[in-house]
């Protein structure tokens, strides 16, 4: 969503009087919304319209994210960043770097979730990765549609991941179950506990 703007500022932008684009609202030259509180407010891709310019235009960060699963992976990590952060500098690209040590089937990662709130900022261009798993192992394409409403392209460096992700993937798989698993078992152990005086089943 874009940023919406008191009159005051969209006038100092625009080099007119409040009272002007109050005209210009009346008459549906200009649109705008109304807060809460019932003021007027005038949406920024709307003030950039009048100056025949973009949101496009003020977009100049480009967010790396890189992942690895486990710290035993951290050199590869760090192999990663190398590489997304070369790839940035070769096109000139402003960046800023994001990066987890956790599974890709884990959605709560700090950085990633940091990740997300970045995104949705105005300056945001578009988000480099080397693989589309180091985003997520399932949704990479809810993500990218989450991108998109804010204007941000998703770059995906590589198309074919290297042996070793899939068995990171693998390992991810294990870890899945293992804790599936985990839960079900206490669960199980919590209800015989509630219930000391069941019958033992033959």
């Amino acid at each position: 969503m874009t940023e919406l703007l008191s009159l005051s500022k969209a006038s100092k932008m625009l080099g007119v009087t409040t009272t002007t684009i109050r005209v210009w609202d009346n008459a549906g030259k200009v649109r705008s919304v109304r807060s809460v509180g019932g003021h007027r407010r005038i949406p920024l891709d709307e003030v950039y319209r009048l100056q025949h310019r973009t949101l496009a235009d003020d977009r100049t960060i480009t967010v790396c994210y890189c992942r690895c699963s486990t710290q035993k992976q951290t050199e590869n990590l760090e192999r990663q960043v190398g590489r997304v952060l070369e790839h940035c500098s070769a096109n000139g690209w402003k960046f800023e770097l994001f990066k987890d040590i956790g599974s890709g089937l884990n959605d709560n990662r700090k950085q990633f979730k940091k990740l997300l709130k970045r995104v949705a900022d105005p300056d945001v261009k578009r988000v480099v990765v080397e693989y589309k798993d180091r985003i997520a192992r399932f949704g990479f394409e809810t993500f990218v549609g989450y991108c998109a409403n804010f204007g941000v392209e998703v770059l995906v460096l590589q198309d074919t991941e290297p042996k070793e992700f899939e068995q990171e993937f693998a390992e991810d798989i294990v870890a899945l179950v293992a804790s599936f698993s985990a839960r079900l078992y206490g669960r199980r152990g919590g209800r015989k506990k509630k219930n000391p005086d069941a019958p033992c089943a033959l």
